[in-house]
């Protein structure tokens, strides 16, 4: 059996359009220059940027370091805050009744009351 093989034109002319483009971009790669400069400068200048990011990266760790420090004198700080406040609620409470009472007192306790509280 023989077959016969019909070529229509259309597809003569992508098959001559496909091999000229592959030829012409063949051509053209293999004699455009080579930019070795411009690639030594884009490695360098990668470098560049890699050694400040890892100075960057140091920086953040001291400063995360600090912010974790700052945060515990904060906690403390705070503690120190709640007690003042609770001994200054005491004192206030303390005194309220002394001062209720002060009504009662002859003029040696009030005196006597004055130059404890000041003193």
């Amino acid at each position: 059996m023989n077959k016969e093989i019909k070529l229509k034109l259309w597809h003569i002319l992508v098959c001559v359009v496909v091999f000229t483009s592959l030829l012409y971009f063949t051509i053209v790669t293999a004699f455009s220059p080579v930019q070795v400069g411009d690639y030594t400068d884009q490695k360098q200048k990668i470098d560049s940027l890699n050694n400040v990011i890892i100075g960057l990266e140091g920086k953040q760790v001291e400063l995360n370091q600090s912010i974790v420090y700052q945060q515990l004198e904060i906690d403390v700080l705070n503690k120190q805050i709640d007690s003042t406040s609770k001994e200054i609620m005491q004192v206030k409470k303390y005194y309220g009744k002394k001062i209720e009472t002060i009504t009662t007192y002859s003029p040696t306790q009030l005196d006597k009351f004055f130059s404890e509280r000041y003193q």
